[in-house]
């Protein structure tokens, strides 16, 4: 560790991406961003990939801190944070039981519930042969899966097994929800400190896993000026219930009438070009690489004795 000038300071970080989920390739972008973002601060970075090389092959000596851009399972439902408390290394973001908590939807609508947060009227299924539902719209998805993957929405009964066997596929648990219609909406909370919301817009209205990282035609509205008054006292009020700290991101929907429904919690959310926090974070004024360094500030700073 050197010192950068008066306050900030040079640390050693290890970026871990890559992995072996669904969301493979997405970290994939997402890693190197970051790693781009550390050395552009000046920091020292190397970059680790779990699954080309053993955590056995890990040395807490090494580094000073690492950064998980590792998506979708391993990354976000606690295992590399286990990993990493087990070697006593500290890293950017939630505890390993927080990051299993959010990464369950089912678990988090739960615990949002019990904390009096609007989730979408729905139910959690573990049979691929479950009743169809009333009413539709629907929405089918994996309970532990993230970026869309396995995701559904389902407008009649010839549609709902199909999904079923869809979202099964990818685990035990499938959440069932009500189809919200209205706006998609972001809004980063980072460190406790709620970041501009971004809007969505998709032609066709489903923010699916092309719309999100594929496709030039979904647009962006960083800091629209219609929104609900009281959107990030509920963003921060969801982190809080599930104790999710660090570079978090809470996902809505917003009806017609103005009524906030909470999603999900990500607790790591991309930074590709296409990712909605750098969106946020660059609409402040502050580059990737300064966010991504207060990060790293505010962490060690955590662990310094007062």
């Amino acid at each position: 560790m050197t010192t950068v000038g008066s306050m900030r300071k040079s640390y050693r970080v290890l970026v871990i991406f890559g992995g072996d989920s669904p969301e493979r390739a997405v970290s994939l972008i997402s890693g190197p961003a970051v790693v781009n973002a550390l050395r552009e601060a000046g920091h020292t970075v190397g970059a680790w990939d779990p699954s080309e090389t053993r955590s056995e092959d890990l040395h807490r000596g090494d580094w000073d801190v690492a950064f998980p851009m590792l998506h979708g399972t391993n990354g976000e439902d606690g295992v590399i944070q286990r990993t990493l408390q087990e070697i006593g290394l500290p890293w950017i973001g939630c505890s390993a039981a927080s990051s299993t908590l959010t990464f369950d939807k089912s678990l988090t609508r739960e615990r949002l519930q019990q904390c009096g947060i609007q989730v979408p009227p729905g139910q959690t299924i573990t049979s691929s042969k479950a009743s169809a539902p009333l009413q539709y719209p629907v929405v089918v998805k994996p309970a532990r899966q993230g970026s869309s993957i396995g995701v559904t929405i389902v407008n009649c009964e010839a549609d709902w097994l199909p999904a079923l066997a869809r979202a099964f596929s990818l685990g035990s648990d499938v959440v069932v929800e009500t189809y919200i219609d209205g706006r998609e909406i972001s809004v980063p909370v980072v460190d406790g400190t709620v970041l501009p919301a971004v809007e969505i817009r998709v032609p066709g209205g489903w923010y699916d896993y092309h719309s999100k990282y594929e496709s030039d035609a979904t647009e962006y509205c960083v800091a629209a000026l219609d929104l609900p008054v009281n959107l990030n006292d509920v963003a921060a009020k969801a982190c809080e219930a599930c104790e999710a700290v660090g570079i978090l991101r809470v996902d809505f929907r917003v009806d017609n009438t103005g009524k906030i429904y909470v999603l999900e919690i990500n607790t790591i959310p991309g930074m590709s070009p296409h990712s909605l926090v750098p969106m946020s974070v660059e609409s402040t004024g502050m580059s990737l690489a300064d966010f991504c360094d207060r990060r790293i500030q505010y962490r060690m700073n955590s662990l310094s004795p007062e």
